[in-house]
């Protein structure tokens, strides 16, 4: 229902202006707002049915300012700037799965047909792709993250050659073949075998923050207080000149056992842990999923010690791989969607 405001400014364009588009449009509204049919409209306008019921849905979503503006702004297609704006607006604040139900939309809002395909066409145009959304945790405490920002922020600042920044956690990898994404051919398939197994392959793992070479990963029958123990132990040995070595960890039970916590007491280790629901501040989350995309997805191993062999030897020819790894593993992280942090 357009306002009697609305109405009488509405008028006050009709006389003023001369673009016959323009008046052409405004009319529309007029005599749709007093309850002419929009075939009454296209034949006395002689514009498109299509496009009168367009025009008047048009301005019921924009309003009175920007309904005058989109005969001057770009086009895209059928819509007009101002109704991509509002397309690009909800968007981003509702969940569409398919195109057929973003067309519906449109069609509902600006009495605009778009074919499925020609919807994908559009989105693209307007900077929109087909993913899969991102699973954020409801509990994720954005001032937790913030204060551990803080602390980790003041270590990077003050390193040196004295210290050294580990980030730990570990990794489970079922030995099973996984479907992925990848090119092939139209009209064909590509079959992965699969086993039925379910075994797993436990790696305990720290990953040197400044260093993405250097990986240190313990295969060891559970990741529990005793393997992180002898994990830790593995980074004393390699790192003998260090005065300091922070371990960056998650609140897994395991990195805060009481006997593990004795034990750091007595080392140059100091743990840091991330809070929780935040594991995208741990970076060495980002190295298994690598692990999964070079190992795990693209082959099949028979055995599970093949698996076994595979994923060691990984780790062993981790070198290989530091010129992806370096463009992966930086310390930039994410806070919130409109906010990110580097170290």
């Amino acid at each position: 229902m357009i306002s009697i405001e609305d109405i009488e400014k509405l008028k006050c364009e009709q006389r003023k202006t001369k673009d016959k588009s323009l008046y052409a449009k405004i009319t529309c509204v007029l005599m749709m707002s007093k309850g002419i049919s929009a075939e009454d409209v296209s034949n006395f306008l002689g514009i498109s049915i299509s496009s009168a019921y367009r025009y008047y849905r048009s301005y019921s979503v924009v309003g009175f300012d920007d309904f005058l503006l989109t005969d001057y702004k770009g086009y895209w297609g059928q819509l007009s700037s101002v109704e991509i704006k509002i397309l690009r607006t909800e968007l981003k604040n509702n969940i569409y799965t398919d195109s057929k139900s973003v067309a519906a939309w449109i069609k509902d809002t600006f009495a605009v047909s778009y074919t499925p395909q020609g919807t994908v066409d559009l989105l693209n145009r307007i900077g929109f792709t087909y993913k899969k959304t991102k699973e954020v945790p409801c509990e994720r405490k954005i001032e937790k993250e913030l204060a551990f920002v803080k602390e980790a922020s003041e270590i990077f600042e003050n390193l040196d050659e004295k210290a050294v920044v580990y980030y730990a956690d570990g990794v489970h990898p079922t030995h099973n073949s996984r479907s992925t994404y990848a090119w092939i051919e139209k009209g064909t398939e590509f079959e992965q075998p699969t086993v039925s197994g379910r075994d797993r392959v436990n790696i305990n793992g720290l990953l040197n923050a400044k260093d993405v070479s250097d990986v240190i990963a313990l295969d060891c029958e559970c990741i529990n207080a005793q393997s992180t123990k002898e994990l830790y132990q593995m980074a004393l040995e390699k790192n003998p000149e260090v005065e300091k070595i922070y371990v960056i960890s998650d609140n897994a039970r395991y990195y805060k056992n009481n006997v593990l916590k004795e034990w750091v007491k007595g080392t140059k280790i100091v743990q840091i842990f991330i809070p929780p629901y935040s594991p995208h501040l741990n970076l060495i989350e980002r190295l298994w999923r690598f692990l999964r995309k070079k190992v795990i997805n693209t082959e099949f191993y028979r055995t599970k010690e093949l698996f076994r062999k595979a994923i060691k030897k990984f780790f062993q020819n981790i070198k290989d791989y530091k010129s992806e790894l370096e463009t992966l593993l930086t310390l930039n992280f994410r806070l919130t969607n409109s906010q990110s942090i580097s170290f």
